[in-house]
């Protein structure tokens, strides 16, 4: 395999900074992080803090999601048994 490739991002004050980085200080994902950087160049939006309330589901609530498929999907498999 080749080399790992790492994308610097140049801000509008001159500034470098890459997504791995970013994560690190605002605490969020790198997807996040990675996020915010090809979305805007300008530092203030870049570096604002993480809000929840802002957007963004907190971790673990999609595992709840599949959860409960697989149960509904329990319960429908007992249902159609019954009348097997």
């Amino acid at each position: 395999m080749g080399a790992l490739r790492t994308i610097v991002y140049k801000l509008d004050d001159g500034s470098e900074i890459t997504s791995r980085e970013l994560a690190k200080q605002l605490g969020v994902t790198e997807s996040a992080a990675r996020n915010r950087l090809n979305r805007s160049r300008n530092p203030k939006l870049v570096f604002k803090p993480y809000n929840p309330r802002n957007g963004g589901k907190p971790l673990g609530s999609q595992k709840q999601k599949i959860i409960d498929a697989k149960l509904k999907e329990q319960e429908m498999m007992k249902l159609a048994l019954k009348f097997i």
